[in-house]
């Protein structure tokens, strides 16, 4: 009687955060960790806005496959931007974590909205430029509250999100042929 009664409660660590076990929130740590550590050392200074989204929307929409749970995204921003901060990697002080966390929370909304096939290169088109686009957004919305000159403004609005839209398409199609190809393999480890 005693066994029955263990194997059929759910287990405490079930509900860490958003109803994520420990495990998961491990290992979107260190997606969100990836993200911060492949801005920071992958940065080059081409004058293209945007293209940092080809990895690091990838890695995001990468993560989010893997562990195709609510928050998921939204735990990785808060790591990636909180590490973006301790790094230094923009002008806006403490609020450059919600230039991560909102690409995140967004990126939680759509999944749901696609029905979560992420590997799909469609939806990874989709969803990584509107993620990407979220996040020049998010740039504008700081550089207005906090007077700071952007530089995207001044070569065009238009050209900047162009070019936002597609290195997060391509980080999208990146993530959706890599999730092919990891998800069979790591079904069984990584689901709970």
């Amino acid at each position: 009687m005693a066994k029955e009664d263990l194997t059929t409660d759910s287990k405490p660590v079930d509900s860490f955060i958003f109803n994520l076990g420990m495990a998961d929130v491990i290992r979107l740590t260190m997606f969100g960790t990836l993200i911060s550590v492949s801005r920071f050392v992958f940065h080059f200074p081409i004058g293209l806005p945007g293209h940092t989204s080809v990895y690091w929307m990838g890695l995001l929409i990468l993560g989010k496959g893997l562990i195709p749970k609510f928050g998921a995204g939204t735990i990785m921003g808060i790591v990636s931007g909180l590490l973006a901060v301790v790094f230094g990697l923009g002008k806006e002080g403490p609020l450059l974590a919600f230039k991560c966390i909102v690409p995140g929370a967004l990126l939680d909304i759509l999944a749901i909205l696609f029905f979560k096939k992420l590997e799909s290169i469609w939806v990874g088109v989709i969803i990584g430029a509107l993620i990407s686009w979220s996040k020049l957004l998010t740039s504008i919305v700081l550089g207005v509250i906090l007077d700071i000159p952007m530089v995207f403004l001044v070569m065009g609005f238009a050209y900047a999100t162009l070019l936002h839209i597609v290195f997060g398409a391509a980080g999208g199609v990146l993530a959706a042929i890599l999730l092919k190809r990891l998800k069979p393999r790591l079904a069984a480890s990584w689901q709970t």
